[in-house]
């Protein structure tokens, strides 16, 4: 096993060797031939990424963001078209986690869904998962609500109840039920984080 330096030694060659096109598979069975293990091979191959990620996704964002074509592109005529895909699915995936940001932001200032459709980007965030997400945040906000909240500490103190009620007719207990009733009342008592 490599230290961190050898491999990001390594994965800084390997990121070099990429950025000239060199097939992925040749890049192995170099580092294979230098004496390097399977495992170490696919961390250096992680890191490698890292760094043509570090170095090409703001550009990437610019590019998906304004709706410009990246295969192709001047820009990025050095990577190979493998590189590129998974650098623009990486890219898209940070871009959609600050959508989902925005959406969450949104819900609790109390935005309706119309108005948060209208500020999100629909391209990395698609109406369908934004609806889904702003559907689950409202009711969770409603839980936390002080309706929700009484609703919670209610319903616990009423299976609390139903367990000293089934006690004494059937001379049975029921030991979930007033666990599951403490924990509702726990759940009504704690504070809402939004």
């Amino acid at each position: 096993m490599m230290n961190y330096k050898t491999k990001i030694k390594h994965a800084e060659v390997v990121a070099q060797q990429l950025e000239e096109q060199k097939s992925v598979e040749a890049i192995k069975a170099e580092l294979k031939q230098e004496g390097l293990y399977d495992r170490d091979i696919i961390e250096v191959m992680i890191s490698s990424k890292k760094i043509l990620g570090e170095k090409y996704q703001p550009q990437i964002r610019a590019f998906l963001l304004n709706d410009q074509p990246i295969h192709g592109a001047e820009e990025f005529s050095l990577l190979d078209a493998e590189i590129i895909d998974d650098l623009v699915a990486k890219t898209s995936q940070k871009i959609a986690l600050e959508e989902k940001q925005r959406v969450i932001k949104l819900v609790k200032a109390g935005h309706p869904p119309e108005e948060i459709f209208q500020q999100i980007d629909t391209r990395f965030l698609p109406g369908a998962k934004a609806q889904e997400l702003i559907t689950s945040l409202q009711e969770v906000k409603h839980q936390n609500s002080g309706s929700g909240r009484m609703m919670n500490i209610l319903g616990g103190a009423g299976l609390i109840v139903l367990t000293g009620v089934l006690l004494v007719t059937t001379n049975r207990i029921f030991y979930v039920l007033p666990f599951i009733g403490l924990g509702m009342i726990v759940k009504g008592h704690v504070a809402p984080l939004a």
